[in-house]
């Protein structure tokens, strides 16, 4: 590798190094921990690259002032064959070319070091999370976790939408908000919240009723990822966002926690793989009793307003569920692979555990499957 004279690098700040002693041969042994990875280097002299090297790569200085720097201390060839190893194995890094705001935003970099050491090029990985625009839909719960876990993985925009005003019930998992918030809009709150995280995220409130496809399509049109938590809106809402997110090509993402357990996905995206009414309707088909499912299910549909009364749950389930919600879409952004692409992810509460289940295509879908004979959907 031929190395840029020019190019600024900056040591990984998780990275712990250690130099061991030199064993019977007389080699040392340099060991590079991450959270993720252990490396280890054995060579000559090893103690003066730490002392020597590794104080410059502060990301001040190129490779070539970091040449001069050292001078006659250590040799070109010595110093290559230090720097291509950092480099090859992403211990090192290109420094933020923007620094004026690295103060407020210094929290970041413990995450973007992480990304940088996954593979991604750190500014590419900024920038791509900084364009993320996605749409929140539920902020009684799982949806209020998942909105401030975004806003602290550095996604530029966030849409929180919901029409209802704060209860009692709702001041444990809005944590900070104090009772004197009850009566005001889940939005607002779930805004206010997310500025006084450092201001990199943009949040806008949605306060409008949403019960008609014309209001819910132009909160659809901007944005690459919808989320819906389905323990803070109505089941009519999450019905009727799972069929506009299909007709208008929207990656949808449900969760949500009731009771003792909690459930992600599946994502929806495609006419050719299930949508939330497909895993729903075989939900039901499942139940013990599917009748009296199917109409505590429909008794819900036709209130068309979120009923928590109904939904008793776990706070702890409504986190954990607001969490993956939350690392679903960062991963999505990322373009990493999606665990609840086709599969439902069932978090068991009791028990500690995590399930991936395949969610299959129900026949027949009025939202998802293409009707026999004229081709319709």
């Amino acid at each position: 590798m031929k190395l840029n004279d020019g190019k600024r690098l900056r040591l990984l700040e998780h990275v712990v190094i250690n130099v061991m002693p030199a064993d019977c041969s007389g080699e040392e042994s340099m060991i590079f921990n991450t959270t993720r990875r252990t490396l280890r280097v054995q060579g000559q002299a090893l103690h003066n690259v730490e002392n020597i090297v590794l104080p410059l790569l502060d990301g001040s200085r190129t490779i070539g002032e970091i040449r001069n720097a050292i001078g006659e201390q250590l040799t070109d060839s010595s110093l290559n064959q230090c720097l291509e190893f950092l480099m090859d194995n992403r211990l090192v890094e290109e420094p933020l070319e923007n620094t004026d705001d690295l103060d407020s935003r210094a929290y970041l970099l413990p995450q973007i070091s992480l990304y940088h050491e996954l593979g991604f090029d750190q500014k590419d990985a900024r920038k791509n999370l900084a364009n993320a625009r996605i749409a929140v839909f539920g902020l009684g719960g799982s949806g209020l976790i998942a909105a401030i876990n975004l806003a602290t993985a550095g996604i530029g925009f966030v849409r929180l939408c919901d029409d209802a005003c704060i209860l009692p019930a709702d001041s444990l998992m809005m944590s900070g908000s104090g009772l004197n918030k009850i009566g005001t809009f889940r939005s607002v709150e779930a805004a206010r919240q997310i500025e006084s995280i450092g201001g990199i995220t943009e949040a806008e409130i949605v306060t409008d009723g949403l019960n008609d496809d014309a209001t819910i399509n132009s909160l659809l049109e901007d944005v690459d990822l919808v989320i819906v938590a389905t323990d803070a809106v109505s089941v009519n809402l999450a019905y009727r966002l799972n069929r506009l997110c299909l007709k208008m090509q929207r990656p949808l993402l449900p969760g949500g926690a009731a009771g003792v357990e909690g459930t992600v996905g599946p994502l929806v995206f495609s006419q050719d793989k299930p949508c939330y009414l497909c895993y729903r309707m075989r939900s039901m088909a499942c139940s013990k009793f599917p009748e009296a499912e199917l109409a505590v299910e429909q008794l819900l549909n036709r209130e068309r307003r979120s009923q928590p009364r109904l939904r008793e749950n776990l706070p702890i389930g409504q986190m954990l569920v607001g969490s993956y919600l939350a690392l679903e879409a960062v991963k999505m952004m990322l373009g990493l692979a999606i665990a609840t692409d086709g599969k439902l992810l069932h978090i068991d509460l009791l028990g500690t555990k995590l399930t991936h289940n395949v969610v299959l295509k129900k026949p027949g879908c009025p939202h998802c499957s293409v009707k026999i004979g004229n081709g319709k959907r």
